[in-house]
């Protein structure tokens, strides 16, 4: 579920800038048979958007993951 936790997260913000880096220099570079078609346009947005959420939940389960049995091997 959608909170304001994300926010607060390092690793958005660490993602978040070279994504919108990759969206301006994709959007001066690219060449005009991409952006004159909307729907390959509206594909790539999908796409880009999909990977970019998707790194972002894989490498906060794996960081999360790391962190709670870094604390129960202390425990021992």
């Amino acid at each position: 579920m959608w909170s304001f936790s994300t926010f607060k997260d390092k690793r958005y913000w660490i993602l978040l800038i070279p994504a919108i880096i990759f969206l301006v220099l994709f959007s001066v570079f690219a060449s005009d048979f991409i952006l004159e078609r909307p729907y390959i346009t509206l594909i790539l947005i999908i796409i880009f958007i999909a990977l970019f959420w998707s790194i972002y939940h894989m490498w906060r389960y794996f960081g999360d993951r790391k962190k709670n049995n870094a604390d129960d091997s202390g425990d021992l």
